[in-house]
């Protein structure tokens, strides 16, 4: 019987990560005329929509196992390991930003020999901003679906990846918009 339970979550997740897939891929289609205005995005942009997946990703497992442990409550006030996890994935958003607006600035600057550092800008914003939207939507589902007696392993994996993908999607426009 618990193989039918993971079955059918796990199911249910991968064909709701294909539909948000999908999404996020047309979303990136109606922005494409933005982003060839900085070559630099086509090479940062693989990069970033791994990360957003990565890290919330890795979020959601952390605070799973602590939840299965019982080395947590899913509740979010006065909730050490959540505060430790949530500080843990802003930091890494903010290191691993910077990292791919870098390397993708070297590598603009070395392919195509133009300068613009404007794609670091559009990094950090983009990774803040994504992170502000992804990490509250990771840390509630992932307490929603243990209180409602889910495995959120199962789960959560591909649900933050599609969700991440469209909010990076979006958050790249924005950055591109301020800059």
């Amino acid at each position: 019987m618990a193989f039918w339970k993971d079955f059918d979550e796990i199911v249910t997740a991968e064909m709701a990560s294909t539909a948000g897939g999908l999404a996020a891929g047309t979303m990136l289609a109606f922005i494409t005329n933005q982003i060839e205005l900085i070559p630099a995005l086509l090479i940062f942009l693989p990069g970033f929509l791994e990360m957003r997946g990565n890290i919330s990703g890795s979020l959601s497992a952390r605070l799973s196992s602590a939840l299965f442990l019982g080395a947590t409550k899913p509740k979010v006030r006065k909730n050490r390991i959540l505060r430790g996890n949530v500080a843990a994935a802003m930091l890494l958003v903010v290191v691993v930003s910077i990292i791919l607006g870098v390397v993708a600035f070297f590598a603009n600057a070395v392919f195509f020999g133009v300068v613009d550092y404007r794609i670091i800008a559009i990094a950090l914003i983009a990774g803040i901003l994504s992170n502000v939207v992804e990490v509250p939507i990771a840390v509630l589902t992932t307490f929603w679906l243990f209180r409602h007696g889910h495995d959120p392993n199962n789960i959560m994996g591909p649900y933050v990846t599609t969700t991440g993908d469209i909010t990076s999607i979006i958050s790249v426009f924005i950055a591109i918009v301020i800059i």
